[in-house]
């Protein structure tokens, strides 16, 4: 049943006569009688008599079945605009109207008798049941896809008044696939002519939507080279030397066949194979090492697969070299050093030291060591070392004279040199930074470069890459994108590559996707900016012409996935050091909750000259925690951040501090973290400088950090990631005083602000919270707490000396809790208060006694104390709130 909008249909129950002006229609009890009324008659009508015909119904008691509501014509629901009496809009597929003025309070939480708000229902087409809603994630809208690449159709769907049934994916009007459950997803393989994906989601009462991406499959002009990706190992492995281990590959060939697969260890060929399963067993070999593969194809096209690091334990290192390892039931004299578990420990007791009891006096982990031994600290870490310059697998016209180039830096020390070899032949020593020498490039084929660095404990690490030297005319490497690399679908990338003539010059570079042109460049430097549609796996190659020839790169595996940015996150500090909750994880091992990761903490440099240094867990004398590896934690890092998540590094924590007194210490600050955001591939900052930082009113950090901050947003091209974690008095604490720590944040928020992503103040280990809004402190882990602290920061507060703490955006603040029980001494809040208080901030509902003057649709979200708790304590944090903030995410 549906009506016009300029009139109303209105029953009256014979026996009551109750007008039901403010609903669509009403079902009659028993008799009714019928009446249409002029709509802005009606209206009129409306306020006079709404307060009576609520009480007379809240007293009868009387009830009325919710209908759906014709929302033809209603617009959406505006935070900003003024609304009056009998206005009408919908939000969240649901329409309401206005009972009287009102601004900034959004119907779906402030709707009933007294309310701002009428509900008039579910928004229908004219049946009782609601459709459901669906978006096409994969394919975008007019995606250009090469022919015969697989790739991913995805969409998401949901229904309000019920469940999805099916989603169907279509091509060209021809279904393809039916999927009955959530991912609704399917592979196909582009073919040449189709121009449309349909979508259609139906729901458990038989509802359709649908929705539709016109597409372009573009023909492969040329050759196409392999698809390979490395499948074992994963990173994820945990071995020993001596042990056997499986390295395996996929490869295919869209054109042809695979003619064979290589598999490489540290840059080294270690076997080939010409058949499926491409398999090959290693025998590990103690210490950090990297895994890559090679496809072959007939037509002797190449791709290298993603490259893998994984840690083999049971080698000596550093400082430990040419020690005995510990062995239980061994002599040992007093004053013996022997290693164990990265770790260097002096004999003191030599009978309890020699003891076959490992359970007791095993150095570093049985129970009583510490009475036979005396830890003599981590084996010396070793330097770390990257060749930067030529990249791997770069084809290097014969005669060259090429610059090799390598960054190195030693985390308990310094480098001493750093030697550059080519096939094992000594290339020069380098003894400081800049770390580079000049190679004439003069033997026609495959050289191994090698850097080689040393630290001042004598300690070494070494970074190797393939390239091939060509005497060919015409040369071309592809330096961009890395072979394995993981980006977001819609996230541009950069293809780059260098290419040489020696006979003339180059008059062109064609960038290839699966084999398609997507672009050309004529001058160098040939780059170009590439933004994958599908969701998939690609191959990227350059072709380079000069007047007689042209000649195909090697090519790049890239592998395109959803990235998803959420409007509610959670935000959790990852541990770079072994404590009660356990080992320091592997990124990848965390739970896929987690939006914006803190990596806790940077160090201070210990001569307190402002430069900031981040040293990745090399393990300690205190637990038998394996060592992480760097390679593997930028890969990780990297593959999460093309799923949209954030990486940020942490400066401070309970005890942390950083150096800001002069202009000197503010110029190191500033260049040591540009240089580590750069190196790491971080997104940014957190700043956690706590009660030790010695940051005050009128301290120098005060001064300079804001200031400093914005410099290194500057120095790596704009858009750092910047997020703030003080303790509640630092803040909120500027209401009662303003001198000493009491708000000393703010000054700096100040100066930040327009670039401050989140602020998440702790609201634990500091008692209640001194507010506005209560004569006393609002307690630890009450809803009154987290919704006090919300308002002063996004409504603004009175500060202790006059002035004013001005609003933030509500998209700039969360909430900051520990996880459980034993992530810190206090502040823990029930499960169902931080639930409460996410629905009193953005919807107005489940409020105690303080409540936000108006919502905040944008609400930030939760911080957490800790990821390594949580897991800990068996995601009894991120499950909870995680689906809560899902569910927020989704407008559920």
């Amino acid at each position: 049943m549906q009506f016009s909008s300029s009139s109303l249909l209105v029953i009256y129950p014979a026996y009551l006569m109750l007008p039901c002006l403010y609903l669509a229609y009403c079902r009659p009890p028993r008799q009714v009688t019928w009446e249409r009324v002029n709509y802005s008659q009606a209206k009129e009508r409306t306020m006079s008599s709404y307060l009576l015909r609520a009480a007379i119904i809240t007293t009868l008691g009387i009830s009325y079945q919710a209908q759906a509501y014709n929302c033809d014509g209603l617009g959406s629901w505006d935070t900003a605009a003024i609304y009056t009496s009998g206005d009408k809009v919908t939000q969240s597929n649901a329409a309401y109207q206005a009972n009287y003025w009102t601004q900034g309070n959004d119907p779906a939480s402030n709707n009933g008798p007294w309310a701002f708000w009428l509900s008039l229902g579910q928004c229908d087409s004219g049946g009782g049941n609601v459709p459901p809603t669906l978006n096409l994630v994969s394919p975008a809208n007019n995606a250009q896809i090469p022919q015969g690449s697989l790739i991913t159709l995805q969409a998401t769907a949901s229904d309000s008044d019920g469940s999805v049934a099916q989603v169907e994916f279509l091509i060209d009007g021809v279904s393809i696939a039916v999927i009955t459950q959530a991912p609704f997803q399917t592979d196909w393989t582009a073919a040449l002519g189709a121009t449309q994906v349909t979508a259609i989601a139906t729901d458990n009462q038989g509802a359709t939507t649908s929705t539709a991406s016109t597409i372009s499959v573009t023909p492969v002009g040329g050759l196409v080279p392999p698809s390979i990706s490395l499948t074992s190992p994963t990173g994820a492995e945990q071995l020993a030397a001596g042990d056997s281990l499986t390295l395996s590959a996929n490869a295919t060939d869209s054109d042809g066949t695979v003619t064979q697969v290589d598999f490489y260890v540290d840059g080294q060929l270690v076997a080939s194979d010409t058949s499926e399963p491409y398999a090959h067993d290693w025998t590990a070999v103690s210490g950090s090492h990297t895994f890559k593969v090679k496809a072959t194809d007939n037509d002797n096209q190449t791709t290298h697969s993603q490259e893998v690091a994984l840690v083999v334990s049971g080698g000596s290192s550093g400082g430990c070299a040419g020690l005995a390892t510990y062995v239980a039931g061994s002599s040992y004299a007093a004053g013996e050093l022997v290693q164990n578990n990265n770790q260097k420990f002096r004999c003191d007791i030599a009978g309890w030291c020699s003891s076959s009891s490992a359970w007791a006096y095993e150095p570093g982990k049985g129970s009583y060591w510490q009475e036979a031994w005396t830890g003599m600290g981590a084996c010396a870490t070793p330097p770390t070392v990257s060749l930067t310059s030529p990249a791997d697998n770069e084809v290097i016209l014969a005669g060259s004279t090429i610059l090799l180039s390598a960054q190195a830096n030693d985390a308990d020390g310094s480098v001493v040199q750093v030697e550059f070899l080519a096939d094992g032949t000594s290339l020069g020593v380098v003894n400081q930074a800049p770390y580079s020498v000049e190679w004439v490039a003069s033997k026609v084929g495959s050289t191994t470069l090698k850097a080689i660095a040393t630290d001042n404990d004598n300690n070494s690490a070494e970074s190797q890459i393939n390239v091939s030297v060509s005497d060919q005319a015409l040369v071309v490497s592809l330096t961009s994108p890395t072979s394995g690399q993981t980006v977001g679908l819609g996230k541009p990338v950069n293809i780059a590559a260098n290419a040489t003539s020696l006979t003339g010059a180059v008059s062109k570079v064609d960038f290839l996707v699966n084999g398609a042109v997507v672009a050309t460049d004529t001058s160098a430097p040939y780059a170009y900016t590439w933004t994958p549609t599908a969701i998939g796996e690609y191959t990227v190659a350059a072709q380079a012409y000069d007047a007689g020839s042209s000649v195909l790169s090697d090519a790049a595996a890239v592998k395109v996935v959803e990235q998803t940015q959420k409007k509610h996150k959670l935000i959790g500090y990852w541990h770079n050091f072994v404590n009660a909750a356990g080992c320091p994880m592997r990124l990848a091992d965390m739970s896929d909750a987690w939006d914006v990761i803190d990596i806790a903490f940077a160090d201070n440099d210990r001569n307190s000259n402002g430069t900031v240094h981040f040293n990745l867990f090399a393990g300690d004398a205190h637990s038998s925690c394996p060592a992480l590896d760097a390679t593997q934690f930028k890969q990780d890092m990297a593959a999460l951040q093309a799923k949209g998540k954030v990486f940020v590094l942490s400066l401070g924590g309970a005890e942390g501090n950083i150096t800001l007194n002069t202009d000197s210490d503010e110029a190191h600050f500033v260049d040591s973290l540009t240089a580590l955001i750069k190196e790491w591939g971080f997104d940014g900052l957190d700043v956690d400088l706590e009660s030790g930082s010695n940051l005050m009113h009128g301290s120098q950090i005060q001064a300079r950090l804001g200031r400093a901050l914005k410099q290194i947003e500057a120095n790596i091209g704009g858009d750092m990631y910047l997020t703030m974690a003080p303790e509640h008095p630092y803040v909120q604490g500027g209401m009662v005083a303003y001198s000493g720590i009491w708000g000393a944040y703010i000054p700096i928020i100040n100066e930040v602000r327009d670039t401050l992503d989140l602020l998440h103040v702790q609201l634990y280990n500091n008692g209640g919270l001194p507010n506005p809004y209560l004569p006393g402190a609002a307690p630890e882990g009450s809803v009154d707490m987290m919704v006090a602290q919300s308002k002063m920061l996004l409504e603004g507060f009175d500060l202790a000396d006059g002035s004013r703490f001005e609003p933030l955006r509500d998209d700039q603040v969360a909430i900051g809790l520990p996880s459980g029980p034993s992530s810190a001494n206090s502040g823990q809040a029930p499960t169902q208060n931080i639930l409460d208080a996410l629905d009193c901030l953005t919807k107005g509902t489940s409020c105690a006694t303080v409540k936000p003057s108006f919502n905040y649709p944008n609400y930030g979200g939760v911080m957490t104390w800790s990821i390594n708790w949580d897991e800990h304590d068996g995601y009894n944090f991120s499950t909870p709130i995680g689906n809560k903030l899902t569910q927020m995410n989704n407008a559920q």
